[in-house]
């Protein structure tokens, strides 16, 4: 279901190298005047079924930003270009342990923004950093608006009509 809801929003599947270790990548590019000129956007997910860690959010975020920053295209960051990727980790039950880092990881980036977020399939949860750095007050209400749609199916109910 995920595939064509993120569609909806106009994301396309890129091909995964061998590799990155991820269930699916989406990317979209279009130019956005809040941020001054052409944005990347990458969504990676990737599902672990057993003893997801925070240091393997932290980790696995890392990586795939690394990624992203890697095959973005077009002008440098900071210059008409900003980078956004959001890496969600699906799992069977968050622990403690991941429940305290995903809400406490944020890296910081120029011009550029990695936003981490975990779904837990037995509680139905979205869980991502709640705060708003002083140093990104600007977008990181968007950043927690755009997870949430992006990847709660209580946004894909609420927004399909499904759920009236």
């Amino acid at each position: 279901m995920l595939d064509k809801w993120i569609q909806y929003y106009g994301f396309v599947p890129v091909a995964i190298p061998d590799t990155v270790h991820v269930d699916r990548i989406f990317k979209r590019s279009r130019v956005e005047a809040s941020k001054f000129g052409k944005v990347d956007t990458y969504c990676f997910v990737k599902y672990v079924q057993d003893n997801a860690t925070g240091d393997f959010l932290k980790t696995y975020s890392s990586q795939v930003f690394d990624f992203a920053s890697e095959h973005r295209s077009g002008a440098p960051l900071g210059f008409g270009a900003m980078l956004v990727v959001y890496p969600l980790l699906v799992v069977n039950g968050i622990s403690d342990e991941l429940y305290s880092t995903v809400n406490s990881y944020c890296p910081k980036h120029f011009a550029a923004a990695e936003f981490a977020s975990v779904y837990d399939i037995k509680s139905g949860h979205l869980y991502f950093y709640q705060q708003t750095p002083v140093w990104g007050f600007a977008y990181y209400g968007n950043y927690r608006r755009e997870t949430y749609n992006f990847y709660s199916p209580k946004s894909w109910s609420s927004i399909s009509g499904a759920g009236n």
